[in-house]
């Protein structure tokens, strides 16, 4: 390789930075980060206050039933750091002043799990029995989308859908079921259907894999975990190396002979591809010129409002037993609060031996502060008894936090794909295409290194074998292709 080509990566949220070190590692490859806000890592945010509290006010946990999450900490060498959840592993939901818990629905009932179920005040007898025959029910014909609630209705019933599912992913993807993409969302779940013919069948072969694993002598790691520092260590880890330019927005992009010219307000940067890891909201002003139709997909792809208002108290004040995790409110529920993490009672190093952090979800935008805050514990009074002021609040407001992944979401990220791969050596990358969770992201910003790589096809280094490497740095996707298969997608 003569000269070095640069690639400019826009955005430094977990997905940018894990194209940035996907792209570091390549040979003959010059990166430049670019990040508009004062900080690295997006919405992953780990605050330590005082002697033992440490506040997540984004993503608090890694999937590892996800590949490129457990890879990623192998490869940072951060496996030491892993915790895993602590008590009744149990989610509350809350009607009225009261919190009755969500009963075991998405997997085998053993019998402690099963009594359980058949106890729930949340379901009529009919609905039990409804929600029962799942694995009875044929899996529907055909590979077209549909939306969460159409699936779970098609499997579980309706009354189960609507008094369990639907507070329970509607509060963790931000939407109304009826509108969330059951491909987008639920993948694993979906495939269980078309593979087993059953969402609990799916999900009793891969816990008995799990456990046929362990017996083998495999080191199989809990499905969840967080990390004894915070999530933000593992963006701490990725970013090592790499130069990130903090304040520097990108207000234009403009074609510059092969390349691509950036303005920023400290100048102009030159690269020869670009991975584009800002939001998905704030792309379609830098695109339109340069691919309308794609600001255009990006510009249709909405996005939910987060208030996030984090609370400490000792653990006298709090007279509930907060056996598991937290809650979600019902469906109708006319409480601001749409969920709330007990986060000391989830993970253990979240607060001082006899304190208690909780982190409540609200969408408020015309309340203050201030407003925010005793909107927070005016629920938490009537659902878990506080009425004592906090010894700590911290409020984080994110007007567009993650997308909304609706009904045929894939088709619309595959197409925005596409589109940004006909302009040259570009890819987009970050939570609205390929999952909201941090293993997405990885796999996500690891990816749109391997596409920009294959359009700089001519500059990519051979390896010993006569073949160009397209690296994972972090998930250990990198493979090697045939020089003959790495082309500009056009």
């Amino acid at each position: 390789m003569n000269d070095a080509r640069r690639v400019a990566v826009v955005g430094a949220g977990v997905a940018g930075l894990a194209a940035a070190r996907a792209l570091h590692a390549a040979p003959g490859i010059d990166v430049v980060v670019l990040e508009a806000s004062g900080r690295i890592g997006g919405l992953v945010e780990t605050e330590h206050v005082g002697e033992g509290f440490l506040l997540e006010h984004g993503a608090d946990c890694l999937m590892t039933t996800k590949p490129a999450g457990a890879a990623a900490l192998r490869s940072l060498g951060l496996e030491g750091e892993i915790v895993a959840g602590r008590g009744a592993r149990r989610t509350w939901i809350a009607r009225g002043r009261a919190l009755a818990p969500i009963p075991p629905v998405l997997g085998p009932l053993g019998a402690e799990a099963a009594w359980a179920f058949l106890q729930s005040p949340l379901l009529s007898l009919r609905g039990k029995l409804r929600a029962a025959c799942e694995p009875l029910i044929p899996p529907r014909r055909g590979d077209g989308d549909e939306s969460i609630a159409d699936f779970a209705e098609r499997r579980f019933g309706r009354e189960l859908t609507e008094a369990l599912l639907a507070p329970l992913l509607g509060g963790v993807y931000g939407a109304d079921t009826r509108q969330l993409s059951m491909d987008a969302c639920l993948p694993r779940l979906r495939a269980f259907e078309r593979t087993h013919g059953s969402v609990v069948r799916g999900m009793h072969r891969a816990m008995r894999e799990r456990r046929r694993r362990i017996r083998a002598g495999e080191t199989v790691l809990p499905p969840v975990v967080a990390l004894r520092r915070g999530m933000e260590s593992l963006v701490t880890a990725v970013a090592r190396g790499l130069g990130v330019e903090l304040g520097t927005a990108v207000s234009a992009i403009a074609r510059r002979g092969r390349g691509f010219r950036l303005t920023t307000a400290r100048g102009a940067v030159e690269c020869d591809g670009l991975v584009l890891a800002a939001p998905a909201w704030a792309l379609p002003p830098l695109v339109e010129p340069l691919a309308p139709e794609l600001a255009a997909d990006l510009a249709a792809i909405a996005h939910k409002r987060l208030d996030i208002v984090t609370l400490a108290w000792r653990r006298g004040a709090v007279p509930h037993p907060l056996e598991g995790t937290g809650f979600v409110r019902a469906v109708g529920d006319p409480r601001l609060t749409a969920a709330c993490t007990w986060a000391s009672e989830k993970w253990p190093g979240r607060a001082p031996a006899g304190h208690v952090l909780m982190r409540s979800v609200l969408a408020a935008p015309d309340l203050s502060d201030d407003d925010l805050i005793a909107a927070a514990r005016s629920d938490l009074a009537d659902l878990l008894g506080v009425t004592v002021p906090p010894l700590l609040s911290r409020v984080r407001r994110l007007a567009r936090a993650t997308p909304i992944y609706a009904v045929g979401h894939r088709e619309l990220a595959a197409r925005s794909a596409a589109r940004a791969a006909a302009i040259g050596p570009v890819a987009l990358t970050g939570n609205a295409y390929g999952g909201v969770g941090i293993p997405d992201c990885i796999a996500s910003g690891e990816a749109a290194a391997r596409t920009v790589l294959a359009a700089l096809a001519p500059a990519v280094a051979l390896a010993a074998d006569g073949s160009a490497a397209t690296p994972g740095a972090l998930s250990g996707t990198g493979h090697t292709e045939p020089v003959a298969a790495i082309s500009p997608r056009r």
